[in-house]
Order: C-alpha cells, then structure tokens, then sequence
C-alpha cells in the first residue's frame, strides 16, 4: 500500500534514510559521507519535508510496516520551459522488497501528487555506480542528460601543475 508519510513514520523514515545513505557509499566511493552531525539532523530535515508544501513523502507499506519511501517535490519558473517540473528527490526500498514493484508504486505516487501540481516534467539524480538505480530509471525512461562530477581539490590542483 502506498500512502502519504505520517509524522509517526519519522522513526522508520530516518532508519530508511540512513540505509540509502549507506547504499549510496557503498555503490561510488566518490559519493560525500554523511557525518554523525549529519546524521542527527536527518529526522529535522525528514520532518521539515513532510510539512512542505510544494511537497510529498509517501512511504510503501506492507502488513502496517513502512518498507520503502519516496520524496519529490515541484519547482516552478518563468525564466525555462517546462515551467513546472517536479523533482524525485529521494526513493528506497528495503532490499528484501526490491523486484516486487514497490519503486514503481512510489514513483506513481509521487506522479499522482506531481499531475495536481500541473507537472509538465519529472527529473532526478542518482549515483553513478548504483546499478539498481540506474536500471531502475532507465526502465521508467529517464535518460541522462547532465553529468554532476566531483573532484578532489588537492587532485585537481596536482593536475594543473
């Protein structure tokens, strides 16, 4: 069942959060790591996107236990076309959930939220080296089109010698 994350759910969200975090270092060990700071405010941050307005969390559950979440937002502007473009911000799914089209619920949960929104677009980022991810995506269309990349300044800098 999908439905949208309640204020009770924050306890799982933030242990989920922190799996996806984990995920993501494992899969590129460029991607930054989070700190024990960092850590401590993610309940504030999942808390603060819960109330956001131009915003949905929705989680996946199975026999009342939240498995997965997902979390987008819109952004509107004048100055590009498409003017309303929602963003998939964060998604996961427990590991022993995956392949059983959980993702693919979340997602259409968000595209729900993002129809009343009139979104004329939908983008994301992922980390290069999460296989699951990228098959994930491209599976539902999604096609690269900007390259985010990272380099250490002190490489970098040895470089320009």
């Amino acid at each position: 069942m999908i439905r949208d994350a309640k204020p009770s759910d924050i306890d799982k969200l933030v242990e989920l959060r922190l799996s996806l975090q984990r995920h993501l270092e494992v899969s590129n060990p460029m991607v930054w790591r989070i700190t024990v700071q960092g850590a401590g405010s993610l309940k504030q941050g999942l808390e603060e996107a819960m109330r956001d307005d131009q915003g949905r969390m929705v989680v996946a559950t199975t026999n009342g236990e939240v498995i997965g979440f997902a979390h987008g937002q819109v952004s509107r502007r004048t100055d590009y076309r498409p003017n309303a473009v929602g963003t998939i911000s964060k998604i996961f799914v427990q590991k022993e959930f995956r392949g059983r089209g959980v993702g693919r619920r979340l997602v259409g949960g968000l595209c729900q939220y993002f129809r009343m929104k009139n979104v004329e677009d939908v983008t994301l980022r992922y980390v290069i080296g999460n296989r699951e991810a990228e098959e994930f995506w491209n599976g539902l269309g999604f096609q690269p089109i900007i390259n985010t990349a990272n380099a250490r300044l002190m490489e970098l800098e040895e470089r320009l010698k």
